[in-house]
């Protein structure tokens, strides 16, 4: 009887490989959903769809966007969180959800390491420093030492408390000794009147959003959080190529499911993503968004999610930013 046991219980272990390579083998085997938590037409919705699109593609089914908007991206975040881990539901991310929410909202229902497996990455986008044109400012530099010798007199405004923007602002302050006063606002959009008639000295905002102004002559680049100069602004250096690359608050764009994904699952979508990400189009549209393509391992995306969390669980702290 014993040997039957064991028997059994061999042949149980060895089905368990071949039926998890038979379910990657299958998928998929129906429409994907790709979950946008916020709202439609902001850049987030944009890439998204662009996103799906040529992962359908490469896939052969059909992934449908979904819009789960609220909360900071807290409500979609969270229902991919509770997902069956089968693959078919995924969630378009960023340090917005997965480390900022955690230290500024006083509870989240999940885990931001945790509760989610990484598929892949999908877009780096830069933030932009602008500032009012008839300051004397020319360089990051400057501005620093304007702002250490002028205590309080700069300002800067954001798309709100505890926004990318804010934040970006936090860290240089935080990084510089940098003395600035936040001005937080319901977009970024609603900042820029006020930075052109000078009653804000400059805006945090994200590449796509800020180089029509830039590009009208209204705002004046300063720096780019990014890693490297962007196409758009070739003449705009880099926080890190200014001296400062302690400063610099990466924004990555990525794609995760809920934890548990079988790990061949998870290769098969991050294949299929980083195929879409290499199509011509897509990079040109990207492109146009002032957006780099991020064809990284999962891996990669869990190492990116980790390092985001831990720098801006820091910067919270260090500026006595509180929950709301």
């Amino acid at each position: 009887m014993k040997i039957v046991r064991e028997v059994l219980a061999g042949l149980a272990f060895a089905i368990l490989p071949v039926s998890a390579f038979a379910q990657a083998e299958s998928f998929p085997s129906k429409a994907l959903h790709l979950v946008v938590s916020f709202a439609a037409g902001g850049v987030s919705d944009i890439v998204g769809r662009l996103v799906a699109q040529k992962m359908t593609e490469v896939l052969g089914q059909t992934v449908i966007v979904e819009n789960r908007p609220g909360a900071g991206g807290v409500i979609g975040t969270n229902f991919v969180a509770k997902s069956p881990p089968d693959g078919y539901v995924f969630v378009l991310t960023s340090p917005t959800q997965l480390a900022i929410a955690p230290n500024l909202q006083k509870s989240i229902p999940y885990d931001p390491i945790n509760d989610f497996s990484a598929i892949g990455g999908i877009a780096m986008t830069p933030n932009i420093l602008t500032i009012n044109m008839s300051l004397p400012i020319r360089s990051l530099r400057e501005l620093v030492a304007h702002a250490k010798s002028n205590p309080g007199k700069l300002s800067f405004g954001s798309s709100g408390q505890g926004s990318v923007g804010h934040l970006s602002g936090e860290i240089l302050r935080v990084s510089t000794g940098a003395d600035m006063l936040h001005i937080p606002y319901k977009s970024a959009g609603a900042a820029y009147p006020d930075m052109f008639s000078g009653a804000v000295s400059m805006v945090f905002d994200t590449l796509p959003s800020a180089i029509q102004h830039v590009n009208s002559g209204k705002a004046r680049p300063i720096a780019l959080m990014s890693d490297k100069r962007s196409p758009l602004l070739p003449d705009v250096p880099t926080f890190a190529e200014a001296g400062y690359p302690e400063a610099t608050l990466r924004f990555w764009i990525g794609l995760h499911g809920p934890a548990g994904m079988p790990p061949a699952v998870v290769q098969k979508l991050n294949d299929a993503l980083n195929k879409a990400l290499a199509s011509p189009e897509l990079r040109e549209r990207f492109a146009a968004l002032g957006a780099d393509p991020l064809p990284i391992t999962p891996q990669e995306l869990a190492g990116y999610t980790r390092n985001s969390l831990e720098q801006i669980t820091k910067t919270i702290k260090a500026a006595g930013i509180r929950p709301e």
